[in-house]
C-alpha cells in the first residue's frame, strides 16, 4: 500500500466528491419540468393563460403581430399567499408557438402563474412537488452532515493511510485516482500517525455509509 500525504487538494476533492453525490441523490426530486410531459404542456397552456388574465376573452383573438411572441417564457409558480414555490422556462416553438397578451412583448418575459389556475397533470404535478422538495431538503442536510463530519475527520490526519485505518467507510467518499494511489505497491515507511477517536469526533459511520449507498441506488437507477 502506497503512502499518500493528506493535502489541501484532496480534502477539496473529498469534500466536492461528497457534493457531486449530494446533487445525484437530489435530481429524483428536482421540480423541473420535462419537454413533451402532460404537466408540461399543462403549464405551458397556463402560462399563456395567466398573461391575459385581465381580458381573457382575448386570448386567441387578436391578430399574432399584436400579441407576445417570446423566445422563452421565465415562469414564477406562486401559492395562494403569493409565495413563490417553482421557477422554471417554458419554451416558444414554430410547431406549437405561444401567443401572450400584448403586455408581454419581449423575448424573454417573466409570468406569474397561480397554482390554483392549475389543472390536470400540473395540477397533479404540483401537488406532488411539496413532498418532493421536503425529500431534496432531508438528503441536502444528510449529505450537509456527511461533509461537515469528514472535513474535521480529514483535519486529524497527516495521510490518506490513516484516514482510512481509522475510518475505511471513508473510501465510499474518495475520488478513485487517490484510492489507486493508496493501492499502489510502495516499500513501507517509517512514519506512524496517532490515529483520532472516531467517537471523539461524533462521526456516525452508519450514516455516511447510507448516504454513500443513497447515491449508488440513484445513480444506478438513473443509468438504467
Amino acid at each position: 500500500m502506497a503512502y499518500v500525504r493528506k493535502t489541501d487538494m484532496l480534502v477539496n476533492d473529498v469534500i466536492e466528491h461528497v457534493q457531486a453525490m449530494s446533487r445525484a441523490a437530489q435530481h429524483p426530486y428536482d421540480d423541473t419540468l420535462e419537454v413533451g410531459t402532460p404537466e408540461y404542456n399543462d403549464m405551458r397552456k397556463a402560462t399563456v393563460s395567466a398573461t391575459w388574465k385581465s381580458a381573457p376573452e382575448l386570448e386567441g383573438k387578436l391578430p399574432d403581430d399584436w400579441c407576445g411572441t417570446p423566445h422563452r417564457v421565465h415562469v414564477n409558480l406562486r401559492d395562494t399567499n403569493n409565495n413563490s414555490v417553482a421557477r422554471f422556462g417554458v419554451e416558444n416553438s414554430t410547431a406549437n408557438p405561444m401567443r401572450l397578451s400584448p403586455e408581454y412583448r419581449t423575448s424573454f418575459p417573466h409570468v406569474d402563474v397561480s397554482v390554483d389556475d392549475l389543472t390536470g397533470a400540473a395540477k397533479t404535478w404540483i401537488n406532488e412537488m411539496a413532498g418532493k422538495q421536503e425529500q431534496r431538503r432531508e438528503i441536502i442536510d444528510k449529505f450537509k452532515v456527511v461533509k461537515d463530519q469528514l472535513a474535521s475527520f480529514m483535519r486529524q490526519h497527516a495521510s490518506l493511510n490513516a484516514m482510512l485505518t481509522e475510518m475505511p467507510e471513508l473510501e465510499m467518499y474518495v475520488p478513485d485516482r487517490y484510492m489507486q494511489k493508496v493501492r499502489a505497491k510502495s516499500a513501507p515507511r517509517a512514519k506512524v500517525e496517532r490515529p483520532t477517536n472516531v467517537e471523539d469526533l461524533n462521526i456516525d459511520v452508519d450514516a455516511l455509509a447510507a448516504a454513500a449507498i443513497t447515491h449508488r441506488m440513484v445513480t444506478a437507477s438513473d443509468a438504467s
